[in-house]
């Protein structure tokens, strides 16, 4: 048994930060912006907003679109790189309020996450240890970055998506799937803030120095106890990972399937900067036309990138029956991962909307 992605559905804030916005706050410009990174504007989580209520509605359209109800999922996968919380997993409350059964569990892989749950899910349902499942990607990374720094602050988004998975024989849906990581890249892209190094600081538990937070300016950034919480980068070796891990995932995937790059119909990238995208086409020989890019209009993602662009894919009709689909992504850790599917036209498909690039 394999597995194939039955219904895709989506969450995403209702303010629209565009960078003629950003241009109040920083000292940069809407062209600046759009030429570097390819991101017009992103979507900002409001205050009843959040990577709960986000992942819900997700799962619920994921759900509608593919005529099923909770109790129809027997396991939920959730990656995220910015939950809500750190106890207990939001894959549990998404089952409580769902009422879907069987095991919920978490995972951060940053933003190669919803390729590692797809794994995950992959095998459970070829195990037989589940019938169905719901793998979801959400992020709230806006609420982690540093308003003054220019360099991140513009990169990011926030949103969410769900994939519906369910069993299928083996030679159809998600054919092959990788993996990767290399741990000596972990500082390249970091954030220390929510973990329990910082919630010891704010109690005084951390070199014996009493931490607190320092006075809380709105969309400022601050330190706690010596400790940066917000999201750090070094892009241009992050660029040159990137680059690198997209061409020879896709050459994997591929010469395991004994295919070449040029037989894939579409290629959904992790939607990190445009320039990644158009950098790893032309080196692969590939037309940019079949890399489907919403970065545009979302910004960087995460975790929820992939497949709020798959989603966005299969709703415009970008995809057909038996096209061969590869998704990419790469991420903190370092990690990456890759997923080739041949797709089944089963997802509902929805109004048009303006934007993206797709076929």
């Amino acid at each position: 048994m394999s597995a194939a992605i039955v219904s895709l559905g989506r969450g995403i804030p209702r303010h629209i930060l565009h960078n003629r916005q950003l241009e109040e706050l920083l000292d940069t410009t809407h062209l600046w912006i759009k030429e570097r990174t390819g991101i017009a504007e992103r979507r900002v989580a409001g205050p009843d907003e959040d990577n709960l209520s986000l992942s819900l509605e997700a799962c619920r359209q994921a759900l509608r679109r593919a005529g099923m109800k909770g109790g129809d999922i027997g396991l939920i996968v959730v990656a995220s790189a910015t939950p809500d919380r750190l106890v207990p997993a939001m894959a549990c409350t998404i089952q409580g309020e769902l009422g879907a059964r069987g095991p919920a569990l978490d995972l951060n892989a940053g933003c190669s996450g919803f390729l590692y749950a797809l794994a995950v899910a992959k095998g459970f349902l070829a195990e037989g240890l589940a019938e169905r499942a719901l793998v979801v990607g959400t992020e709230t990374l806006t609420r982690i970055v540093d308003w003054r720094d220019r360099a991140t602050c513009v990169l990011f988004g926030d949103g969410a998506a769900a994939a519906l998975l369910a069993g299928c024989p083996e030679g159809e849906g998600i054919l092959r799937v990788v993996l990767g990581a290399e741990g000596r890249g972990d500082g390249l892209i970091h954030a220390a803030g929510g973990g329990a190094r910082m919630m010891a600081s704010l109690r005084g538990g951390l070199a014996g120095e009493a931490g607190a937070f320092a006075e809380a300016i709105p969309f400022l950034g601050m330190e706690c106890d010596g400790i940066y919480p917000f999201v750090r980068m070094q892009g241009r070796k992050v660029f040159r990972f990137a680059v690198e891990t997209m061409c020879a995932t896709l050459r994997e995937l591929c010469a395991a399937e004994s295919l070449s790059p040029r037989e894939v119909d579409l290629v959904v990238p992790h939607q990190a900067n445009s320039r990644i995208v158009e950098a790893a086409a032309e080196r692969m020989g590939l037309p940019l036309q079949r890399f489907y890019l919403n970065i545009e209009r979302y910004g960087n993602t995460s975790s929820a990138s992939i497949p709020l662009a798959l989603e966005e894919a299969a709703r415009r009709n970008a995809l057909r029956e038996g096209d061969l689909v590869a998704l990419l992504g790469f991420g903190a850790g370092l990690t990456w991962g890759g997923a080739l599917l041949r797709w089944a036209d089963g997802c509902d498909g929805g109004d048009p909307e303006e934007g993206g690039r797709g076929r």
